[in-house]
């Protein structure tokens, strides 16, 4: 790979990571996660670049930030029932209203309540099949284009600046 390549891929490669880093640590997706988990999340962003490839990496179930996660297929270990109340008291929600048996809704049963609704469904992005734009708006089409063009004219000025040489 080009020095001149490798240079502009790796400011770009910053660039992309500082946008979806603050994307995922700021942007609450309807996934009721904590700021301390999207923060945990964010942290995990990296690029890769080597002779051959140009990779954004992140952290295991980073899409989930995009596209929701699906019902649970696995026994867990209940991680979203934890997240689920931190989120609760992190946004000091009020639970209100009577659950099943005309009792009162405590903290208890509602992120109980919203826990079983991720377990049984998924959360909210993935049931309505829309996407948070998390990730999307900034890895997308436009993006291919942006980096397809700086190899293209990264690559024809060094390929010019070879051939004067040669001619020379």
């Amino acid at each position: 790979m080009l020095l001149s390549t490798k240079l502009k891929l790796d400011r770009l490669g910053k660039q992309l990571v500082d946008q979806l880093a603050y994307n995922i640590a700021t942007i609450d997706a309807g996934q009721y996660l904590p700021t301390s988990h999207r923060e945990r999340m964010a942290g995990t962003v990296r690029y890769e670049l080597d002779e051959k490839e140009f990779r954004l990496v992140g952290g295991e179930y980073i899409w989930t930030y995009e596209t929701g996660r699906g019902p649970t297929v696995n026994m867990g270990n209940g991680a979203v029932r934890r997240y689920v109340r931190e989120y609760i008291q992190e946004n000091n929600l009020k639970p209100r209203g009577l659950d099943e048996q005309g009792l009162p809704i405590t903290e208890d049963t509602l992120d109980y309540y919203i826990s079983r609704k991720i377990h049984e469904e998924g959360s909210k992005p993935y049931r309505h099949k829309k996407p948070t734009g998390v990730i999307s708006e900034i890895v997308n089409d436009k993006l291919v284009e942006k980096v397809e063009q700086l190899l293209y004219q990264s690559y024809t000025s060094e390929i010019a600046a070879f051939l004067l040489k040669a001619t020379a």
